[in-house]
Order: structure tokens, then C-alpha cells, then sequence
């Protein structure tokens, strides 16, 4: 009995070392409050400070290490500890004091980190999400202000329409009654003048007609601007004993031309008619509408006489069709010799 009691004596203090008393425990620079045996962190908590009180004794050295984070005990002068930027988790904190190779005192400490949302499984899919739905708000709120501009636009140019249809129509066709009735009891001088006025009321009648029916939305369709320059074409070469052929030689059907485009396409090919019954003195005339890629082609051709090039680049001719094709982002080509008629072309991008 005598030999056992210090035996038990020494295993006794070994196994039951006094615990080291935290002094103080900082979080992110400020004071934590510490629950029982564990600190509670959140999840923007990133710099944790932890202090004990020093043990009054000779040559004393300080070991501590945290599970998961060091590898081994780390050795230091002062019982103070610092991790930044931990994961969420739970930690166990060691730390321990000895004189030489005799252990003084020891603690453990647990620290359980909170998962921050931004962590959480959910967290990137609801942003992905989140994005998408705005996205498609987005795409939906601009096509209908499109929309809405649209629908605007058309009713001005409905407006438009209508008033230069009935008030200004109108105005001219009351001019050329007025001037028609008025020539009848002219003098012979006047009656060149009347002519004249009469002649220029009635083509601003027909610009006109033509200005209304580029600005109705209702004749937006290519198909019905093919139509009106057939149309007009066949008319006014009909007319002259003049041979005709028009075709179309591709699917238009998801073309668009802007207002602006469809007005010049239509207006330079008036003007290239009316040039070749003035001037060309043809017997036929072939109109191709052709298309590559994301080009329109409109090919007009005559058999007349044509002319020299170099001497009619001086003159206006050409530069008002070159103007008017410019105006509307359309390329403009022609190429004639005399006694080989003329070849005239335009592309007009979509």
C-alpha cells in the first residue's frame, strides 16, 4: 500500500493538468464573447484573436495548434494565437504550456464557424436564375418599347398619309381643273403657259401619289413594290410599242426594305423607264430582281442606242441617280456604248 500511493499520486497529476484561463478573444479587431468552452464565429468573421493569461513561471513555452488547420504544434513565447480567413466548420483548438519537458497547464477550445449564404448549394444556381430572369426582362421590355415605337411610327405615317392624300391631292387637282377651264377662254399667248402649269400639276400629282403610297405602311410588302414598278413599267412602255419582261428571280419572302430604301428603289427605277422612253429609243427592256446572300439585286436593260459614258459623266443625268441611290445606302451601277443599249443596276442591302 505504502509503494502504490505515490505511483497513483504521480498519474494523477499528469492526467489531470490545470486549465489555462483565456484572457481575451478578439473577432475581426473587436471583443468576442466567449460561450462555456466554444467560439461561436459568423460567417464575415475572418480574423480571430485568441489570448490566455501567462503562466507566472520560469522559462515557460507555449504550444497550440488547431485541428484541420495546422499541421503540427506551433511553438511560441506568449500564449496568443491568430487564424484569418477560416472556412466554415467546426475547429478544435489546442494549446498547452510547459517548463522544460514538464507540461504545466493545457486547454481546448472549439470554434464553430457559420456557413455563409454565398457558401450554401442554392447560392449559384439563384443567381444564375436570377440573371436569366433579368435578362429576359430585359430583352421583353426593350422588344416591346420596339413594339410600341412601331405602332407609333405607323400611325404617323397613317397620318401623314391621309393628309397629303386628301388636302394636298386635292389642292393639285382643283389647280389643273382651274388652269383647264380657265385655257378655254385664254388668249393664244397664254396658252403655253397654261400647258405648262398644267403639265406640272400633274406630275406633282403623280410625286405625290408616289410619296403617299411609299409612306402607307400597308404597302411595306416587297412584293407589292415589284408589283407597282411592274405595274408602272408595263404601262408606260406599252404605250410605245415597247417590249416588256419582268421577273423575279428568287423567294423574297423574308425580305424587308426600310421606307427609305423601298421610295429610292422605286423612284430610281421610274426615273430609268421614263430615261429609256425619252431617250434610248428601245424595243425592249428586261427588268431581273435577283438576290445573293443579304443583297437585293434590281437589273434594268434596254436594246436601245445608248450612249458614251465619259461624255454623259459630265452632265446631270447620272449624278441624280448616284445622289439619290447615296442618299439611301444603295450601290448604283451602269454600264452602256453606243449602239449596245444600256445596263443599269442597283443592290440594296438588307
Amino acid at each position: 500500500m505504502r509503494l502504490a500511493l505515490p505511483f497513483l499520486l504521480v498519474i494523477s497529476s499528469h492526467c489531470c493538468l490545470a486549465q489555462l484561463q483565456i484572457s481575451k478573444v478578439l473577432v475581426n479587431g473587436k471583443p468576442h464573447q466567449v460561450t462555456g468552452d466554444t467560439i461561436h464565429l459568423k460567417a464575415g468573421d475572418h480574423d480571430l484573436i485568441i489570448e490566455f493569461q501567462s503562466v507566472r513561471a520560469n522559462a515557460v513555452t507555449y504550444y497550440y495548434r488547431l485541428q484541420n488547420v495546422d499541421n503540427e504544434y506551433i511553438e511560441s513565447s506568449y500564449p496568443v494565437s491568430r487564424y484569418t480567413a477560416l472556412d466554415a466548420g467546426d475547429y478544435v483548438y489546442h494549446i498547452k504550456a510547459l517548463a522544460g519537458r514538464e507540461a504545466l497547464f493545457q486547454s481546448v477550445i472549439y470554434i464553430k464557424k457559420e456557413q455563409g449564404f454565398w457558401n450554401q448549394w442554392w447560392f449559384i444556381p439563384s443567381i444564375v436564375f436570377y440573371i436569366l430572369v433579368l435578362i429576359g426582362v430585359s430583352i421583353y421590355l426593350f422588344l416591346l418599347y420596339d413594339f410600341r415605337q412601331k405602332l407609333r411610327m405607323q400611325h404617323v405615317r397613317n397620318k401623314i398619309a391621309a393628309d397629303l392624300h386628301d388636302e394636298v391631292g386635292s389642292n393639285l387637282n382643283s389647280i389643273a381643273i382651274f388652269v383647264e377651264v380657265l385655257r378655254k377662254k385664254a388668249p393664244p399667248e397664254m396658252l403655253p403657259v397654261l400647258e405648262k402649269i398644267i403639265a406640272n400639276s400633274k406630275e406633282s400629282v403623280a410625286l405625290m401619289q408616289d410619296t403617299v403610297w411609299t409612306i402607307n405602311p400597308k404597302n411595306d410588302n416587297i412584293y407589292k413594290l415589284f408589283d407597282r414598278m411592274e405595274s408602272f413599267a408595263s404601262g408606260v412602255l406599252s404605250s410605245q410599242d415597247i417590249g416588256f419582261d419582268f421577273k423575279v428571280e428568287t423567294d423574297l419572302g423574308q425580305v424587308s426594305f426600310t421606307m427609305e430604301q423601298r421610295k429610292s428603289v422605286y423612284l430610281i427605277f421610274k426615273e430609268a423607264i421614263n430615261n429609256i422612253v425619252k431617250h434610248a429609243e428601245a424595243s425592249m427592256v428586261w427588268v431581273h430582281v435577283s438576290r445573293s446572300k443579304d443583297t437585293v439585286h434590281v437589273g434594268i436593260e434596254d436594246n436601245g442606242k445608248g450612249f458614251d459614258m465619259a461624255a454623259e459623266s459630265t452632265g446631270n443625268g447620272l449624278s441624280n441617280f448616284k445622289d439619290r441611290a447615296k442618299e439611301s445606302g444603295i450601290q448604283f451601277f451602269i454600264e452602256s456604248e453606243k449602239g449596245k443599249g444600256t445596263r443599269l443596276e442597283t443592290h440594296i442591302a438588307l
